[in-house]
């Protein structure tokens, strides 16, 4: 169990007093074959707007689990997950559908990009559900816009097959940003990548972390990555301690 502070800020960056995310005695319990599994062990934690957070850990501590919880993709056994001023481990699943689609935005090691699809064409996927009452000229448009943020204005109509692994990962960058989410959530987002793409991708994110007064929580088991974050913390056995 930990309590955590607001860290100084970096690089501009403000840090504002009211926390984005404030977890108060998260558990997490899991049946599995005959016995519980717990994965996340009473996690009290607060992120402030505007943080670049990374957890680390080990296979199995947890850091999935609480990265679920943070994405309101689960709810705990027990506790409280506010997200600004909804506790999210209270709501229906239309209310979570709304919050995921309009306040987060996610960013896999895997890049989830639709083959079929050109990068354009993935981006636009954003404004799926909740987000779709928007006019196909602003989506075109927004996405477009998104696109180019990530220095990617030349292969708007490349399928993913035709994108190398960063690239690929740009695109989802800016699938997660064009819908203007107040979090973004990367679980692993540059394990697939090798050294020199993988700068560049953190580059990208930090970016936009700056730019945008994002709140940004990175999994990763890349001490470099880590490092590069305004805050680090660690979980195991489900618990979370300040590094």
């Amino acid at each position: 169990m930990t309590t955590t502070e607001t860290a100084a800020a970096t690089d501009g960056v403000p840090t504002a007093s009211r926390p984005v995310y404030r977890l108060s005695g998260v558990t997490k319990t899991y049946r599995q074959k005959n016995r519980t599994v717990t994965a996340l062990a009473g996690v009290d934690l607060e992120i402030p707007q505007g943080q670049l957070v990374a957890v680390q850990g080990p296979t199995g501590g947890g850091k999935s689990t609480l990265l679920q919880m943070l994405g309101a993709l689960d709810r705990p056994s027990s506790g409280s997950v506010f997200l600004g001023d909804r506790d999210v481990a209270v709501l229906g699943d239309r209310a979570l559908t709304d919050v995921r689609a309009t306040e987060i935005g996610f960013v896999f090691q895997s890049f989830n990009l639709i083959p079929t699809l050109t990068a354009l064409e993935n981006v636009e996927t954003a404004f799926a559900g909740s987000l779709a009452n928007r006019s196909r000229a602003e989506v075109r448009e927004r996405a477009t816009t998104a696109l180019r943020e990530v220095g990617l204005e030349e292969r708007l109509d490349h399928l993913p097959a035709e994108l190398s692994g960063g690239q690929q990962q740009r695109v989802a960058i800016a699938r997660a940003l064009v819908k203007d989410p107040t979090v973004l959530l990367a679980d692993e987002p540059t394990g697939a990548l090798d050294e020199g793409t993988r700068d560049e991708i953190m580059g990208l994110i930090e970016r936009q972390w700056k730019d945008r007064g994002l709140t940004v929580v990175i999994v990763t088991h890349d001490s470099w990555v880590a490092r590069r974050a305004e805050r680090r913390l660690h979980i195991k056995q489900g618990q979370v301690r300040e590094v």
